[in-house]
């Protein structure tokens, strides 16, 4: 009986909740460490230092004692997302199918693109240089974090500069180079095409030489994430997250689809339905990212 409220299907509609939460396109996978919390405290997130190198030992010396390094501490906490949606007694005696089943799209879409706009906003924060970390600065800065390259129009050369830049990150203890290479490239949709070409080419496509000039940033790129969720001329080069994570989005207890439940409301006919996602997230590092600013 199409009027039983109970014949509400909702085993289909968690099932097309689900599908298409994980077919909507989250491009911050791409750049961002997925990680896992166990409650709603805050989470520490240590990087320590390093004891540089060992010391040379003249015959009878004794061995020298090497203090433990301190370690750098940023933080990372859950909360919780989520709606209900009710559906009224009359479309579920017309047993409108077609209905729910847009219901359940929309609701796993909403909940992907959740954390697709939370990622995306912290590049926004401070005046486009992200975050406030641990230290008191935010997460793109030249004097503390070294992290700024020259403002240039991307290219085979400002790209190779920004490179550099990067690998000239040390440690927490200023002991050693990290050496850390870029990995992924993520900018505005509109400057996508150009960064294919130039990571892709063989030869610097804007030499003007007549002899061609081999492309030394070639390949340098295993990933390029082009977003219309940024604007302007920035982009920004990532480590590997698993070698050097800037970005972490955790959940809780490492659950990383929606919970969804329905209930019979006792003073309204319909169903109600419940979305819920747990998670945070925010910036764990700063060796790991360069932003260059680009030029108008």
């Amino acid at each position: 009986d199409p009027r039983d409220l109970h014949s509400f299907p909702t085993r289909r509609s968690s099932d097309l909740l689900l599908a298409n939460y994980e077919a909507t396109a989250d491009t911050w996978r791409r750049f961002c460490y997925v990680g896992s919390v166990s409650d709603f405290r805050e989470h520490k997130r240590l990087r320590m230092g390093t004891l540089s190198r060992l010391d040379k030992m003249a015959e009878n010396e004794e061995y020298k004692n090497k203090s433990i390094p301190d370690a750098e501490l940023e933080r990372i906490y859950a909360e919780t997302y989520g709606n209900t949606i009710n559906v009224s007694r009359k479309m579920i005696v017309n047993d409108d199918l077609d209905a729910f089943s847009r219901l359940a799209q929309m609701l796993g879409r909403a909940a992907a693109r959740s954390i697709e706009i939370d990622v995306y906003s912290l590049f926004a924060l401070n005046s486009g240089n992200g975050p406030t970390m641990e230290d008191g600065n935010p997460l793109f800065h030249s004097a503390s974090h070294a992290n700024i390259g020259t403002g240039a129009t991307i290219s085979v050369d400002s790209l190779d500069a920004d490179r550099v830049l990067m690998a000239q990150q040390m440690d927490p203890s200023q002991n050693d180079y990290l050496d850390i290479r870029p990995s992924i490239l993520v900018l505005p949709i509109g400057l996508g095409g150009t960064a294919r070409v130039i990571n892709s080419s063989t030869y610097d496509p804007e030499s003007s030489s007549p002899l061609q000039k081999p492309n030394k940033v070639q390949g340098l790129f295993q990933d390029i994430v082009d977003t219309p969720r940024l604007s302007g001329t920035a982009r920004y080069l990532f480590a590997d997250p698993m070698v050097e994570p800037v970005f972490e989005v955790a959940f809780l207890n490492g659950v990383q689809t929606p919970f969804m439940e329905m209930s019979e409301p006792f003073n309204v006919d319909g169903m109600r339905w419940k979305i819920r996602l747990d998670y945070g997230f925010g910036a764990i590092g700063w060796r790991g990212v360069v932003k260059n600013a680009g030029t108008a």
